[in-house]
């Protein structure tokens, strides 16, 4: 898990700024965990090199930053009818917009109350909800007040477990894992609950 860390040498020289840019990014596209990320900031928070209400507040604030992306992108592109769906549909953004789009259909906009909980979906239903013409104050008052919550937990993990925990690299492999079978859960739970709805649709 060497990866992990090797913004901490950025870090070192600039500090703050650089965790900005770097969890931002790392949003979009490091090939880790977004929770992974954030408990890195909340192990850093325990060390010398950062303190932990200004840490908190920087991720936030990437955090803030990737959501609004979406959001405008998802704008920009339903102001731009004439788009050519077919040559993008095999797309992973594509994709994304559509399974976004099955959500804001089924939940409406509580669907952003719990879109950071979920690794795809934290990226869907902000580009989705950008797509749908709801506006800017409605999405960020419930999108963000769930990536404060999603923040919360992982940065705490992070920062609890960094100030006992000497092999980091066995530990964020557990959580991993931890998170791997969540997923599996939630996803069986819903293809079960999918497949009783077909069923009643049936009969």
């Amino acid at each position: 898990m060497e990866e992990l860390f090797v913004f901490i040498d950025f870090i070192k020289q600039y500090g703050y700024i650089a965790l900005f840019f770097i969890v931002a990014i790392g949003l979009f596209f490091f090939p880790v965990p977004n929770e992974v990320l954030l408990m890195s900031g909340g192990l850093l928070a325990t060390t010398k090199l950062l303190d932990p209400i200004p840490t908190f507040l920087v991720l936030f604030s990437s955090i803030f930053l990737h959501g609004t992306i979406l959001f405008v992108i998802g704008q920009v592109i339903s102001l731009h009818s004439n788009i050519d769906k077919n040559k993008h549909k095999h797309s992973v953004w594509y994709s994304r917009a559509e399974k976004g789009r099955e959500l804001l259909d089924e939940y409406g906009l509580k669907a952003a109350s719990f879109s950071y909980f979920f690794p795809v979906i934290r990226h869907a239903v902000p580009f989705s909800i950008g797509m749908s013409g709801i506006k800017y104050r409605l999405f960020s008052i419930v999108s963000f007040s769930s990536a404060f919550v999603w923040l919360s937990i992982y940065f705490f993990i992070g920062f609890y477990y960094g100030r006992s925990i000497t092999d980091w690299s066995s530990f964020v492999q557990h959580v991993l894992y931890a998170l791997a079978a969540v997923a599996i859960v939630l996803v069986s739970v819903q293809i079960i609950k999918r497949k009783k709805q077909r069923q009643r649709r049936m009969l």
